[in-house]
């Protein structure tokens, strides 16, 4: 039965169902796979699940809902959702809405999945509207909500959680030098909801949206134990806006971290006091939010260099090593017992034999040793060397609170006798530290033998005592003793800052990567293997709408040759995995960024059928007009950006940053541009487009 002998009148059912008679013929039609009424139904008609056509019955007039607005001097981005639903608010679908000031539409403008910009400085107060056709001359019959519209400057704000509990409203409500304001974390409750509760409690009835503010889109993939830093990152925000917000007011287990100004729980905002606050500066550069957002400095006199190359990298960390003659701390996020792993040991255990004191930090859980009863033999012999002490990061145990399992340390660094460090995205193997002409390539070998890019970087000065005291920290945290931390002689002209993210406290490299694309007016180079944080993904397309030139590289989880990806274990996985990753590239692609598939063309030694391979990408690379570059451990996605703690180094150094960006383009230019047309790119496009939800489920 073809879609055209559909009978145009049906019994409508409930949930998009009807009941179609064709020649005595009964059946139950489905527009999707609703499993309660399946669950329910009772044997008789068979049932057809088919795509709807058209609809020919109007979809009824749902209310829409829109928080509260902020107006930073540039534009005003606009939130809206329709006001009635089950759980999360829906975007409103793509539309036009207009806004009406003193009794006239004073802007028009289209939404896109709920989201939408307008110009700064149209009022105080705006209507809203879903513009249907031309507007009379009075369109104060159309408004279907009003918001207030808030700008710097005026009275301090206390920003304060919107779910906070009945109870917990009353002590924000008596601090008296401030004005509370509402942040809705999370879009479960409608703002008019939120706004009645408000006024029942006797606070002004103003809720801004945090996904607004921020332009996360549907944070779908952030999950709920970061409320509070998300109500941080907010303030902090506003704060770069040059809002005056002195406090917060967060609820949930963990404390963010600020910088300028405090985050307290309810019953301690009677303590505060406006002599603790400060007003912030403006934005009007680079420097400026970095500061405000990751509590970052910049460090000058250093001396660093930064490298794609596994076999340079290999050569500086062994270098470093057998060169150290007091201490070695190496820290790293997994380690093998193979042709990479076993050479590093060797050297740790020849500078311990020699009198260097080695400290080796492992996070447990991927080093595979010491949770779930796993012991890795690469570390078990490193811990029984002499002069090499062992720490694990975070055990799994029995009475581990599950967000353990995902709040890792994800760092990985070496500092050599507090005077050399080396950082980046590689753990201690073979796929991190080898070349890809190192490697004879074969057909049929699997995918772990196939080398995958990565990037590093290697300091001398005083950067590096301020990364000697990331590992400090770590340290201590694993119950290692302290040690100092002397600074560090000048060892160049480079300046760099060294953000560091505490999983589930703040979102510091997350803040650093969206300010390095803001500030670009010419071109950003991204280099990602990992499917991009929604609020990263509306960075570049922002930068791509302000003329500015976007060059993106990813890769494939299992590496490819051709269209056939090698086997090994977890192979079918990885693959999927690559289409989640592809799948937020999507719409750079479409709206006109140059995004490239990473190849490596035939090398010396390779089986001469391999004409090209397409490997992992693992490199955390960024750069900006030619002037600034960040090379470190954290990936672009929601894991590296809330739950694992990651290290970040930005280069504020022009020299360095043309030398990284010229190294890009050597990259770019044997990889294949996606073209958006390209059969193959469109025939996974549809699994792509689904794929975009894996991240909630994969962050539960």
């Amino acid at each position: 039965m073809f879609r055209s002998q559909l009978p145009r009148q049906a019994q409508f059912l409930g949930f998009g169902r009807s009941v179609i008679h064709i020649d005595g013929f009964d059946a139950h039609l489905l527009p999707r796979f609703p499993p309660p009424i399946l669950l329910g139904r009772r044997r008789g008609h068979p049932v057809l699940i088919l795509p709807p056509v058209k609809a020919t019955v109007a979809e009824p007039f749902r209310a829409i809902d829109v928080p509260d607005l902020l107006d930073d001097g540039r534009s005003i981005r606009v939130r809206a959702e329709y006001a009635v639903g089950i759980g999360r608010r829906t975007p409103i679908a793509d539309q036009e809405l207009g806004f009406v000031s003193d009794g006239a539409v004073v802007a028009r403008a289209s939404v896109h999945e709920g989201s939408c910009e307008l110009a700064s400085g149209l009022g105080d107060s705006l209507g809203v509207f879903r513009s249907r056709a031309n507007v009379s001359a009075d369109a104060l019959p159309l408004i279907e909500a009003r918001v207030s519209v808030l700008r710097p400057g005026g009275r301090a704000l206390l920003l304060f959680d919107a779910e906070l509990d009945a109870a917990d409203l009353r002590p924000v409500r008596d601090v008296p030098w401030a004005e509370p304001v509402a942040v809705r974390i999370r879009s479960t409750r409608s703002c008019r909801s939120l706004r009645a509760r408000l006024r029942a409690a006797g606070l002004p009835p103003v809720v801004i949206d945090a996904a607004a503010v921020l332009d996360e889109g549907d944070t779908h993939d952030v999950p709920a134990l970061v409320d509070a830093v998300r109500l941080a990152r907010t303030a902090a925000r506003m704060r770069a806006y040059g809002f005056h917000v002195p406090a917060i007011v967060y609820r949930g287990p963990h404390q963010p971290s600020t910088v300028g100004f405090s985050a307290v729980r309810p019953q301690e905002s009677s303590n505060l006091t406006q002599s603790a606050s400060r007003v912030p500066h403006g934005r009007p550069s680079l420097t400026t939010p970095l500061d405000t957002v990751t509590g970052s400095e910049a460090i000058a006199g250093n001396r660093i260099e930064v490298e794609l190359d596994n076999r340079q990298a290999r050569n500086w960390l062994l270098h470093a090593i057998e060169h150290s003659q007091r201490r070695v701390h190496f820290q790293v996020y997994m380690a093998l017992d193979d042709d990479v792993g076993r050479p590093v040991e060797a050297a740790l255990a020849a500078a311990a034999a020699r009198g260097v004191t080695v400290r080796v930090l492992v996070d447990s859980l991927h080093g595979l040793h010491g949770s779930f009863g796993l012991r890795n033999p690469i570390l078990e012999r490193l811990s029984s060397r002499p002069g090499v002490e062992l720490r694990l990061g975070k055990p799994i145990t029995p009475d581990s609170p599950l967000e353990d399992l995902k709040q890792r340390d994800h760092r990985k660094l070496v500092v050599a006798d507090g005077r050399v460090a080396l950082l980046g995205g590689r753990n201690l193997s073979h796929e991190y530290y080898t070349g890809f002409e190192e490697v004879p390539l074969r057909p049929e070998m699997t995918w772990r033998m196939v080398p995958w890019l990565d990037a590093g970087a290697r300091v001398e000065g005083p950067a590096v005592a301020v990364l000697e005291r990331s590992f400090l920290e770590a340290w201590r945290e694993a119950g290692g003793r302290a040690f100092d931390t002397p600074a560090c002689p000048p060892g160049g002209t480079a300046a760099a800052r060294v953000v560091v993210h505490r999983g589930l406290r703040d979102a510091h490299t997350v803040e650093a990567y969206i300010a390095l694309i803001e500030s670009a007016r010419s071109h950003v180079y991204v280099v990602n293997g990992f499917p991009l944080l929604l609020e990263i993904q509306h960075a570049l397309l922002g930068a791509l709408k302000r003329g500015v030139r976007v060059r993106t590289l990813v890769g494939n989880l299992t590496p490819r040759h051709g269209n056939r990806p090698l086997e090994g274990p977890w192979a079918a996985a990885r693959t999927v995995a690559t289409s989640l990753v592809h799948s937020r590239i999507d719409p750079l692609v479409d709206a006109g960024g140059e995004c490239y598939e990473f190849v490596v063309p035939n090398q010396p030694g390779w089986d001469p059928s391999l004409t090209e391979v397409r490997p992992h990408v693992h490199a955390k690379t960024m750069s900006v007009d030619g002037r600034v570059c960040a090379v470190g451990s954290a990936n672009l996605d929601v894991t590296a950006g809330y739950w694992e703690s990651e290290l970040l180094l930005v280069v504020e150094d022009g020299s360095i940053a043309a030398g990284v960006e010229a190294r890009f383009d050597e990259l770019l230019a044997t990889s294949r541009r996606i073209d958006r047309e390209d059969p193959e790119w469109q025939r996974r496009a549809g699994f792509r487009r689904w794929m975009r939800y894996w991240p909630g489920v994969l962050s539960a």
